[in-house]
Formats: structure tokens, C-alpha cells, sequence
């Protein structure tokens, strides 16, 4: 065998033959057939990929084309799913093809037809095959996927090659050439067929990552479908699997995953859309009927329906259109037979639940938000192994950046960051221009990886570009939560370094080291509580958790839940939760929590609904994962104690005014971002400014600078911010945090702790 050589795929100028006769040749350059050691005529293989070879016939090409193109048949494009721009590479195959000992073929008419004509009566099949063996010989050569449409007794009809048998079963050619000794068979014929050769019905994973387990699910279903179904003898009450339900958030998968089922070695698949029932409920029963009666006479076939939650929605009430009822009938239809039903939805409980039992979609499996070794495998799986412009390193950087990134997330994050780098490239490239002659050039390219062919410089990712693009990017579970992304950083927050500390190990331990914690039976932190004086950067703290941590940020004041309508505040809250579980891992802030989570009493009536589905979503039937709840208040005393209880708001944290330390800290990051004059010490404020809250010290600072603001307008000269300007400004604001408070804050929290 040759050399391989890549090649790029382009169209045929020309029209093919409608009779097929020319489907599978590949056009070349006569230099490129005397490269690769092929004549007219001779046998060749196209390698796609590692896993993915197709067998074709070498030609020359009738006009003047370039040394690294192929032309090829829009049939053969279509049979062998190649595109256009795809690169492959040909090699030369030592004698010639063999002949088919048999080929099935199966009616894929479309819907109108098939419910105009009905069922193909097995005593008309012996005519169809007369009638098809004609257009079969005047082709030669047959790949599976091909169709040939028929017209005979008055009706057109369409019959689609699904699959061939040579003399060598173990062969692997793509292609097979029909002589007068093969035998066709339609339909049911298959089933007689599939008993003397081998069948292997199996999903791959090539271009899906981080569904493995779900594959594997799969695969272990599709076992009870093979002939070779293994070397266990099942007991006569155990029933092969009818049906699979594929459920989880919008990106995750689910329609790649069902591509994937569909080309894992099915006689036929069948597609159920909701689009086909648009118009008609009695037109949308008759065709899935039909549907399943044809998946029944092309045995093992597989019947994909995306959106489920469309076509079989949980009735509302009696006059509400479903599909359920002929689902379910014809479910019931292909018990026992090798007919299986996978279906997709974004959203499961609103799936009618006669579906979902043990007799039906008996195997429901998730398809949950990604986990950062996840994300890299889904990564890997997009960019190709090893990738394109993306180190190993800039990959895991991506992974670890993305917290709450489905698979579609991950796609759009990379085709922005695609064009972030060529940005910045084609800046660079601009701002060199003229410095570099085009000879240096020319050596530059073939030393540094540039195309000298073409003079394109291959795209570098670097991680300028990764952290600008994620700047612009949300996870799809945060996009319909329109909110600012924090940018405070702990820097920005002067002192409570032991706050700081907690928090840190509350939110980095669970993403970290997930192992020690499960290792000591150790669970993460589901919320903590942090109460004190007004002023004393409760909010700010959270803020500068969330930009630290890089988690998704959800941000609820407690007052705006709270609605006139009845049941409105709850579903708030519920929808809240369900974003952050979509999104997890994340954090949910709830400000001044006082407001909807008030200790119940006997005249209590609004509040307390919307305080039980907090209390049932931070610890109820559905466990509360990689979601930590935050909340602040300045009133913890009228927060209702069960609240406060283990396994909830367990964490409970004080920030009262901050000490000497943390006052000077705070003046001098403030001191840092103006302009103040040499004079002023910052201890001496630190202690003057003592039982001050933050709030009050950063109003200090500003009232300062507008009293010099003031004194430049008196004056007309510029001036810093002086020692008098402080004194001026310590006079205006004064301290709200007395000691009584302060007191009233310290018992509560001792009452707590008891």
C-alpha cells in the first residue's frame, strides 16, 4: 500500500449519472494518480479520520484541478458523510472489490406515501425485487444508504440499501460490486438474512465527551439487540429493554447523544418530531402508526423522538392534545420485538407519566452539568486530539474557569475565543508590517509553522484570549439571570482576615479536594449566615467570595420574592434554586434574608409558605448539591430558628465593625486611588476613627474629598487631600454603631453558639 496523502474534498463540476454508474469514483490530477501508484479504475480507500475509512474508486479528473484536491458525488458525499473543505486522505487497495452475496434493502418512503399505499403486501415483494434488480446492475458497485426510487402496479415507491454481505464477512470494505448471483432481499427478508451474518449494534463515543457513563448505560441496553447477545442464557420472564429516556438541562448533549444511537448499526431508524403534528392530532396518530409498523418489518431498527416534552405532555386536562395514548399503544406493539425507543427532554416531570414506567421508558439517564474532568474531555472532544492553537494547558485552564458550562457553552466559548485570537494576531501582524521583507517572511514561515502556500499564519490561542472571552460569556442556566458579575476582590475589603478564611474553605474545599472531604465523611457547607451592624461590607464580603471563587453568582434582595399574587413568591424562590442547580457550582446571596425568613407565630399567613420552600429547598426530598446559600441581615434575632438548624444556615458568622487594623487597611485603599497630601497619618485617623463601621470610613473618606473639592473651587488651584479636609469631614459623619448595639449583637450570637 502507498503512501496516504491528504487531500481537500470539493464538488464535481459536472451533473452524475442518475443511474449511479459514477457515484463513487474519486477525480484526481493525473500526477496525483501516478503519486499514489492508482490507475483509472483501480480500487482505493478514503481515511476520514482513525476510525473512519470508506472504500471508493480512483478516476481521473476530466478537468484541470489542483494536486491537492479530490472531486467527489455529491452521492458519495452523502453515503459516506463527507463534506465539503473535509480533508482525507487516499491510499491504494491491492485487487479488486468483491462481489455481494446479498443485500437487503428497506422501503423508506416518505409518510404521505406510506400512508397512501399502506404496508408492501409480501405477496407483491417478489415483484419489487424483479423490478429493483435492474437499476442494481446498471449501478455495479452499491455502498450501503444508497436509494432508488421504483414505479410499478401505479405506485412510486422508495427503497433505501441498508445493508451488504460479501463472500468474506470479515471484510472491510465500504464497497461491494453486484453481480447476477446476488440475492436481494426486501424488508422482512431481513430478519431471514440476519440470522447466517453478524450483527453489532454498539455506540461510539468519537466527538462526545464527558458521556461516558451515559454511553455506557446505553450500550449495556443494546446488548439484548445484538444477535452474539453474549454467553449468558437470560431466564424466560426477563423482557429486552422497549425504551430510554435521555433527560437533562439545555447544551448537555442530548441531540448529539440520539445522533449517535442513530448511526450505532440499526436496519432503520425513524424520527418522531414535534413539527410533524403541528397541524393535525388524528394526522399525527395515523403516521406514528405507520412509523412503527415499518420499524417492525426492519428489525433491529431504533425509533428516536427529540422533545418529548412536546409531543407527549403531562395532561392538564382532558381536552389537551397528546400523542401518549398511540405511544403507548405502540410501545406495547414491539413487545418483544427488536424495535427500540429513545427519547429526549429537557424537562422529564412534564413528560405524561404513562411513559415512564418499567413497561416503556424503563431506562432513564441523565445527562447532568458537566464536572471540570468533564469539560476537558468535552473540550478535547471539540478541538480535536491534540488540538489545534490549544495547549493541554489552556485547555485545563478552560476547564477549570467554567464552572456551570454545558457542552454548547463550551462550543460558543471557544469559537469567541477563536476570534479574540485572531484579533489580536491580526493587530500584531498589522503593527510588524513593513519590517519584515517578504523573503524573511517566507523563512519565518516555514521555521515558525507558518503555510507557505498559502501565506496563512496558524491561529495561537493565549490566555489573554481565554480570560477576555469568559468575561463575555454566561453558562445557558445563567442567562435569563440578568446580573452584574461581582468584580470586588478580597483586596478590596480591608481586615476580617479570619471571615475571609471560613469562607474561603466553605466554597475552595468542595472544588478542591473533594477527595479528603469524602475521605473523612466530611459534607460541604450548604449555607452560612453572616450577621452584624449596618455598614460592615456584609454584601461586599459576599461579592469579593463570588469574583474569588469563579463561581456563578445569583443575587437576591429578600424583599423582591415577596409578591401580592398567592404563589407567586414561592415559585420565585423554587425558580432561583433551579437555576442555581443548573448552574451549579454557584452561590446564591439572599440580602437582608429578614424579609422572607421571619420566625413564624400564630398570625403569621404569607411569609410562612415562602419560608417552608426555602426550608424544603436547602434541605428537603431533593438534596441541595454544589449550590452554597449566603445570606446577610442586620436583624438575626427575628430570623426563624429552623433556619439556623444543621444542614442549613449551620455557618453562622459575625462581622461587626472593624478593629485598628482593618480601619487603617480600609483608609489605605482609599488613600491609594486618590491623590493625599504627605501630612496625613493614617494610624492617627485608624484611631480616631475607632467603633466606625466600613460604610462610615469610606464616607469619611469621600465627605474629605469633597471638602477639598470644595477648597479648589474657592481657590482655583489644585489640591490634595489634606489633614483638615479629614478633620472637617470626621465632624460630618458621625458614628451610628453604639456600644448598646454592639452588645445586643454579642448576646444574640452567645445565645446561638449555646
Amino acid at each position: 500500500m502507498s503512501e496516504a496523502r491528504l487531500f481537500t474534498v470539493r464538488p464535481l463540476s459536472k451533473q452524475a449519472r442518475s443511474d449511479y454508474k459514477d457515484a463513487f469514483r474519486v477525480h484526481l490530477s493525473a500526477s496525483s494518480l501516478a503519486a499514489l501508484k492508482l490507475r483509472a479504475g483501480d480500487v482505493c480507500t478514503l481515511h476520514i479520520s482513525d476510525d473512519c475509512v470508506k472504500t471508493a474508486i480512483a478516476w481521473n479528473a476530466t478537468e484541470n484541478i489542483q494536486n491537492t484536491v479530490v472531486q467527489t458525488s455529491r452521492t458519495l458525499q452523502e453515503c459516506y458523510d463527507i463534506k465539503l473543505g473535509e480533508k482525507v486522505s487516499i491510499s491504494k487497495v491491492d485487487g479488486p472489490l468483491e462481489e455481494i452475496e446479498s443485500v437487503s434493502l428497506v422501503e423508506c418512503s416518505d409518510v404521505d406515501k406510506a400512508t397512501k399505499y399502506g404496508l408492501l403486501p409480501p405477496s407483491e415483494k417478489c415483484h419489487w425485487v424483479w423490478a429493483i434488480e435492474f437499476p442494481l446492475s446498471r449501478c455495479d458497485v452499491l455502498a450501503t444508504g444508497l436509494v432508488f426510487d421504483l414505479e410499478l402496479k401505479g405506485q412510486r415507491r422508495s427503497f433505501r440499501v441498508a445493508k451488504m454481505w460479501g463472500s468474506n464477512r470479515g471484510t472491510s470494505s465500504t464497497l461491494l460490486r453486484f453481480t447476477e448471483s446476488s440475492e436481494v432481499l426486501i424488508d422482512e427478508d431481513i430478519a431471514k438474512c440476519e440470522k447466517t451474518h453478524d450483527n453489532n449494534i454498539e455506540v461510539r463515543a468519537p466527538g462526545l465527551g464527558g458521556l461516558s457513563r451515559q454511553i455506557d448505560s446505553i450500550n449495556e441496553s443494546l446488548v439484548d439487540f445484538n444477535q452474539a447477545s453474549g454467553k449468558v442464557a437470560m431466564p424466560p420472564f426477563y423482557e429486552h429493554n422497549r425504551g430510554i429516556l435521555l433527560y437533562g438541562p439545555k447544551g448537555t448533549g442530548k441531540t448529539a447523544l440520539l445522533r449517535q444511537i442513530q448511526a450505532a448499526g440499526w436496519i432503520k431508524t425513524f424520527n418522531i418530531n414535534p413539527s410533524l403534528f403541528s397541524k393535525n392530532i388524528g394526522d399525527g396518530e395515523a403516521k406514528v402508526r405507520n412509523l412503527f409498523q415499518e420499524a417492525l418489518r426492519c428489525q433491529p431498527s431504533a425509533v428516536i423522538i427529540d422533545q418529548l416534552e412536546f409531543i407527549a405532555p403531562r395532561r392538564t386536562s382532558l381536552d389537551s392534545q397528546s400523542l401518549t395514548s398511540v405511544l403507548c399503544d405502540c410501545l406495547s406493539l414491539v413487545r418483544g420485538s427488536l424495535v427500540l425507543v429513545v427519547a429526549a427532554t429537557r424537562h422529564p416531570n412534564e413528560v405524561d407519566d404513562a411513559l415512564r414506567t418499567p413497561h416503556r421508558l424503563a431506562v432513564e439517564i441523565e445527562l447532568q452539568v458537566p464536572t471540570a474532568l468533564d469539560r476537558t474531555e468535552i473540550l478535547r472532544a471539540i478541538c480535536g486530539y491534540p488540538s489545534s492553537g490549544l495547549s493541554d494547558a489552556l485547555i485545563d485552564l478552560i476547564a477549570e474557569k467554567t464552572h456551570g458550562y454545558v457542552g454548547a457553552d463550551l462550543f460558543a466559548l471557544l469559537q469567541l475565543v477563536c476570534r479574540k485570537a485572531r484579533q489580536r494576531q491580526t493587530f500584531e501582524i498589522e503593527a510588524m508590517d513593513g519590517l519584515v521583507t517578504s523573503t524573511a517572511m517566507y523563512t519565518h514561515n516555514v521555521d515558525g509553522g507558518f503555510n507557505p502556500e498559502n501565506g496563512m499564519i496558524p491561529l495561537e490561542v493565549q490566555e489573554i484570549d481565554i480570560l477576555s472571552s469568559l468575561q463575555e460569556t454566561r453558562p445557558t442556566a445563567m442567562r435569563e439571570v440578568f446580573l452584574e458579575t461581582p468584580k470586588v476582590k478580597w483586596s478590596d475589603i480591608g481586615g476580617q482576615y479570619d471571615i475571609k478564611q471560613r469562607l474561603q474553605k466553605a466554597v475552595e474545599r468542595p472544588l478542591k479536594h473533594p477527595e479528603r472531604m469524602k475521605r473523612l465523611n466530611v459534607n460541604s457547607k450548604k449555607g452560612i449566615l453572616l450577621y452584624g451592624p449596618p455598614g460592615c461590607s456584609k454584601t461586599l464580603t459576599v461579592k469579593a467570595l463570588a469574583t474569588e471563587a469563579g463561581l456563578n453568582f445569583l443575587a437576591v434582595k429578600g424583599a423582591e420574592i415577596l409578591s401580592m399574587y398567592v404563589g407567586e413568591s414561592e415559585r420565585s424562590l423554587r425558580d432561583i434554586f433551579r437555576k442555581a442547580r443548573s448552574a451549579r457550582p454557584s452561590i446564591i446571596f439572599f440580602d437582608e434574608i429578614d424579609a422572607i425568613a421571619s420566625r413564624r407565630s400564630a398570625t403569621s399567613q404569607g411569609g410562612v409558605n415562602v419560608l417552608t420552600t426555602l426550608l424544603n429547598e436547602m434541605d428537603g426530598i431533593e438534596e441541595l448539591k454544589s449550590v452554597l446559600v449566603v445570606a446577610a441581615t442586620n436583624k438575626p434575632e427575628v430570623i426563624d430558628p429552623a433556619l439556623m438548624r444543621p444542614g442549613r444556615l449551620d455557618n453562622i458568622l459575625y462581622i461587626g465593625p472593624p478593629d485598628f487594623e482593618a480601619r487603617r487597611e480600609i483608609l489605605g485603599i482609599w488613600c491609594q486611588k486618590s491623590v493625599v497630601h504627605p501630612e496625613v497619618n493614617l494610624e492617627d485617623l485608624a484611631w480616631r476613627t475607632e467603633g466606625y463601621s466600613g460604610a462610615e470610613i469610606m464616607s469619611i473618606c469621600e465627605t474629605a474629598g469633597d471638602a477639598a473639592l470644595d477648597e479648589e473651587e474657592e481657590t482655583g488651584q489644585e489640591l490634595d487631600v489634606q489633614l483638615k479636609h479629614f478633620d472637617i469631614a470626621l465632624q460630618q459623619v458621625k458614628r451610628q454603631i453604639t456600644d448598646s448595639v454592639i452588645q445586643q449583637y454579642k448576646k444574640w450570637g452567645e445565645s446561638v453558639d449555646a
